[in-house]
């Protein structure tokens, strides 16, 4: 089932002002997609999942799932599974008892319920963890349960809620792949809210880059990388992300800025490349380095094989091609 909202307007309202918290916002997800939608904290990125499931009413616009308008519906009428940060399992049932509470609620048939909950716990590989209690579990396991308990409702969407922020990096990069495989394997329509913009890249058919309420740029993960729309999207996007200076940094007369990724720099003997600059630092991230260096008093970022590597505080020649450049407007906007 598609997802969309319409020109979904929120605003929260206090004695001492008002805050918007989403503006204008006209973002969809198709049939089987999965939407990842990430901005730095406060965004909005969690008001626009609310207002997906219900549990937000938005002022104005209108939100549909499956082509039906449910802006004005109860969150139970409109047949979506929320899966939270916070894994919100209920500490003294068993995992059993936590996957099969709401289907036991809404009052299927037994027989449907064991069928369903062999098919769940075999799907995300928790038969052996059935009887045991939350407190029990990893923090890995945990969120297997919460993903479980989303699926066996066999909703018309999935909507998470930053699901992996509290799990450490090596345990979140694999549960990433899991619901990466989960999703292609279920094939249902999928919102994903996050911060981690390396998430949003690995994760998304389609990532909307939010910021202030507003949406700055939704694209394939590709096209965000190769084409951002402005100058936000292109420092946001990317690790390192794109170096973006002065036009005049890069020895190019023109008004605006320019943008070029880290990985699209070469460095080399200085005096014999289009600029040349000060190394001040020098980070090595296993194969590759990430080289500082100061290009008429602006940072540039540069990533290079290790073995390739200048020392710090020496001084480096820097290359690039005109067609690696990003040209923006003085407001910030591409220059398509």
């Amino acid at each position: 089932m598609s997802v969309a909202l319409e020109d979904v307007h929120k605003e929260y309202r206090a004695h001492t002002g008002s805050v918007i918290a989403l503006e204008r916002i006209d973002l969809a997800a198709a049939d089987g997609e999965l939407l990842v939608v990430v901005g730095p904290s406060g965004s909005g990125k969690t008001t626009l999942l609310r207002c997906i499931a219900g549990l937000e009413q938005p002022d104005r616009g209108r939100v549909s799932i499956g082509g039906t308008d449910v802006t004005d519906d109860p969150p139970a009428a409109r047949d979506v599974a929320m899966v939270f940060q916070e894994h919100a399992l209920y500490p003294h049932l068993s995992v059993e008892d936590n996957i099969t509470f709401g289907l036991r609620a809404r009052k299927e048939p037994e027989p449907s319920i064991a069928q369903k909950l062999v098919n769940v716990s075999e799907l995300m590989g928790i038969e052996k963890a059935l009887s045991r209690k939350p407190a029990e579990l990893s923090g890995g396991e945990r969120q297997r349960v919460a993903l479980a308990r989303a699926i066996v409702r066999e909703p018309k969407a999935f909507l998470m809620d930053e699901p992996l922020s509290d799990l450490d990096a090596e345990l979140r990069a694999y549960m990433r792949a899991e619901i990466h495989a989960l999703q292609r394997r279920l094939a249902t329509t999928t919102v994903y809210v996050t911060h981690d913009q390396i998430e949003a890249m690995t994760l998304g058919d389609k990532v909307a880059v939010v910021r202030d309420g507003r949406i700055e740029q939704a694209a394939a993960p590709a096209d965000l990388y190769d084409r951002p729309a402005n100058t936000f999207v292109a420092r946001f996007i990317g690790s390192p992300p794109m170096n973006v200076v002065p036009a005049a940094a890069l020895g190019i007369s023109r008004e605006g800025f320019l943008g070029i990724r880290p990985e699209r720099i070469r460095l080399g003997p200085a005096g014999s490349a289009r600029e040349s600059g000060r190394v001040t630092r020098v980070e090595m991230i296993g194969h590759e380095s990430i080289v500082h260096v100061i290009v008429n008093d602006e940072v540039l970022l540069a990533r290079v094989p290790r073995e390739n590597a200048p020392a710090a505080h020496s001084d480096t020649g820097i290359d690039f091609l005109d067609d690696d450049l990003h040209h923006f407007e003085a407001d910030g906007k591409a220059i398509r």
